[in-house]
């Protein structure tokens, strides 16, 4: 090979990887250009999801608090009908525990049953006073 052949080898080497260069170039660019509105995307979905968020934190604080004052109304409530009972001669009957006892009851009689559709189906009935137990 001579001189001349050699320069023209190494220029086309030369051409071939500054081609192949820019082709890197442009993929790595677009690739970036990509991820940044891939991140982009994500910054607007996580803002929605973290105002939702917010959004039902606050519901879940205002139906505490409902919760909290119809628990406070009823117990005036007991407390209003034990008035009116007391102020018409009948003697007050402590009511407090019976709604626990059932529940124990019922804790107690579920643990008693042995597997099977009957016990599940018992569970399915009395689910919210078993867990209001524990």
């Amino acid at each position: 090979m001579t001189i001349e052949e050699r320069v023209k080898a190494a220029e086309a080497a030369v051409l071939s990887l500054t081609a192949e260069r820019d082709d890197l170039r442009k993929s790595v660019e677009a690739a970036a250009v990509n991820v940044s509105a891939e991140l982009d995307s994500a910054k607007v979905e996580l803002a929605t999801k973290d105002s939702a968020f917010a959004e039902l934190t606050a519901k879940l604080e205002e139906a505490n608090a409902k919760v909290a004052a119809l628990e406070a109304s009823a117990q005036s409530g007991v407390k209003e009908a034990a008035a009116i009972l007391a102020s018409s001669g009948v003697e007050p009957v402590k009511s407090e525990g019976t709604a626990e006892a059932a529940a124990v009851s019922l804790a107690d009689q579920y643990a008693s049953m042995p597997a099977g559709p009957e016990r599940r189906a018992f569970f399915k009935k009395h689910k919210s006073v078993l867990f209001r137990t524990k």
